[in-house]
């Protein structure tokens, strides 16, 4: 796979695992149990297939030096920083465009810079039937086998087998569909033919731009101004114009060109508390504990001290606590959906002079 091009997205904010997760420095960075950044593990599970020279990161620009902590190995040049957060269509147009004046024939995979992927071997043996597929010209994405009715998770409904190789298959996708209620969810379940959308993409660059002079002929314009120009000025007047899409709405809903792989690959986005609290080790009470804490006669309790005290629990039930210097934040298990909503309230209150 000499062509093989690894871009990593690394533009989140991560609003669900406030306050740990802010703005200045979202989840892609926090420390997994490994000890080991999420965007740290990201790249080493491709180091094996790209090299730091076909290794290339998207970002805001205010991340840029945290990447650049955080994966020492990749060239400033390879960090593409954006100047304000477009979505995901932009995003990858803009590695496309820039990987093909390296090389015309490179194959890019995708992947999201904050999410776990424990089943790296299957990992590897998908990108490598998605990069056969590639060289066909075939828009891939590795979708997930779920595993439970997620509501949280946007799905792909795939057709008929179209290849198979390395242990895997593909199939033609029929449709994406938007994160569905519990019944509808439990639907896809039952049919068996649809797969959670992990945003793993693996495609040709000249297919990927091909796609994007058909289907978002305005950005493909602007990009080619971008990447073509050499004064720095470009960036700064024309990003800021492109159209806030993501890779789904904009493309890959629009095209025939479509195919899925399906696989296990211990997935998990980290999307919340309960996501983030279950990488860490429980006890038999179903105590997950980071940093300092004792509690009696709790249970499925997620406790995270960022700090030197010691958090005292007793008779929780199925709760999120947070330890800050300057916070705490205590939520209920069924409610984590809604520390994003806590931390825009945050960021809305006048600052304290």
């Amino acid at each position: 796979m000499k062509h093989l091009n690894a871009v990593i997205l690394a533009g989140g904010s991560g609003t669900r695992l406030w306050p740990l997760s802010t703005p200045s420095f979202p989840k892609q960075f926090l420390p997994l149990p490994s000890g080991h950044s999420m965007i740290q593990e990201t790249l080493a599970r491709v180091a094996d297939l790209a090299s730091p020279a076909q290794s290339w990161v998207v970002t805001g620009r205010s991340m840029a030096d945290l990447v650049q902590e955080h994966l020492p190995s990749i060239s400033a040049t390879h960090i593409l920083r954006e100047p304000m957060g477009r979505n995901s269509a932009p995003a990858i147009a803009w590695a496309a465009a820039t990987v093909a004046r390296q090389d015309p024939d490179a194959i890019m995979a995708i992947f999201s810079a904050d999410a776990v992927i424990t089943e790296v071997d299957a990992l590897h043996q998908t990108l490598k039937l998605g990069y056969q597929l590639a060289e066909q010209g075939k828009l891939v994405t590795i979708g997930i086998n779920p595993t439970s009715p997620e509501t949280g998770y946007g799905y792909i409904r795939y057709a008929q087998k179209i290849s198979e190789g390395f242990g895997y298959q593909a199939y033609q996708v029929e449709r994406f569909v938007e994160k569905p209620n519990l019944a509808t969810a439990q639907s896809y379940l039952d049919d068996g033919h649809y797969v959670w959308n992990a945003g793993i993409f693996i495609w040709s660059v000249k297919t990927i731009l091909a796609e994007l002079n058909e289907h978002l002929p305005e950005m493909a314009h602007t990009l080619h101004q971008i990447v073509n120009s050499n004064d720095p000025n470009t960036l700064e007047a024309l990003w800021p114009t492109l159209q806030s899409i993501s890779i789904d709405y904009g493309i890959l809903e629009k095209s025939h060109n479509l195919t899925v792989i399906p696989a296990h690959l211990g997935w998990n986005d980290v999307g919340n508390w309960e996501q983030y609290g279950a990488l860490f080790p429980s006890d038999e009470q179903g105590i997950r504990a980071v940093g300092e804490h004792t509690g009696f006669g709790s249970q499925n309790v997620i406790i995270y001290n960022n700090t030197s005290r010691r958090v005292y629990t007793v008779g929780l039930e199925d709760v999120v606590v947070v330890e800050m210097e300057d916070m705490t934040v205590i939520c209920h298990k069924t409610q984590v959906q809604r520390v994003k909503e806590l931390s825009e309230h945050h960021h809305k209150q006048p600052k304290q002079i």
